[in-house]
């Protein structure tokens, strides 16, 4: 299954490909399985640094805590993280990119009428 069009992400989209076959052929066994207590950390307890904000198709009022329950969920969350990375990397590679996409850690510059900026 395509997520978009793969001219400008082949790499990407072969990551979803891929991981969408395994599920499709391993669902009940993937299931029936724990999920590692690294994913679980990760996906539901850890510290998404830049988790939201490096999805370019997620609204800020959106977050992402997906499931993982099981060795499945798991490997759906890598799989759809795969799917974010075609479309992100789609958008960054738009003309525009530079002028739409800020990142959290730049601190605006604030001038005021006494402070001169050398």
């Amino acid at each position: 299954m395509s997520v978009l069009s793969t001219e400008k992400n082949p790499i990407e989209q072969h990551a979803y490909d891929t991981y969408d076959k395994f599920l499709a052929a391993n669902e009940a066994t993937l299931k029936a399985q724990l999920a590692p207590e690294i994913a679980i950390r990760y996906y539901r307890d850890g510290d998404l640094y830049m988790f939201e904000e490096m999805q370019t198709t997620i609204t800020q009022f959106e977050f992402r805590r997906p499931a993982v329950d099981n060795l499945y969920d798991v490997f759906v969350n890598i799989r759809d993280d795969e799917a974010e990375h075609v479309k992100t990397m789609v958008a960054c590679q738009q003309p525009e990119a530079r002028l739409t996409f800020k990142s959290p850690h730049e601190i605006p510059l604030l001038v005021t009428a006494n402070l001169e900026v050398k």
